[in-house]
């Protein structure tokens, strides 16, 4: 399990490092291939989150070592994003995909979800 992961910043950064893999056209080859850009980028999106959280969870990742993991990961993505997406390939043909809990048990409220008092309102 992920302790402390600070999931909103790591995946503003995910984004910028894929992004930039595109720009960088690093992944022309692979969008050819497939004759799609935002497949691609998806699939190299989650298979760097994946990285990531492997990352994280084999070194006990902590939010000041945040830095690090994303530095590794951005060389991954710039020299090998084939290989990246090799192994969410794998990852996914495994059938290893994270369980989601079950329903009943999240609870989201929402600024216009009714009952919901907002600041200033009486």
């Amino acid at each position: 399990m992920l302790r402390n992961f600070p999931f909103c910043i790591m995946s503003v950064n995910i984004t910028r490092i894929v992004i930039q893999a595109l720009q960088e056209e690093r992944l022309s080859r692979e969008c050819n291939r497939r004759q799609q850009v935002i497949g691609v980028l998806n699939d190299l999106y989650a298979a760097a989150f994946l990285r990531l959280s492997r990352l994280w969870e084999q070194q006990h990742g902590t939010v000041a070592n945040a830095g690090f993991f994303l530095k590794e990961l951005e060389l991954s993505t710039k020299k090998k994003p084939r290989q990246l997406l090799k192994s969410l390939e794998a990852y996914l043909s495994r059938g290893l995909r994270p369980p989601s809990p079950p329903s009943s048990q999240i609870q989201f409220t929402s600024i216009c979800d009714p009952g919901v008092e907002l600041e200033g309102d009486s």
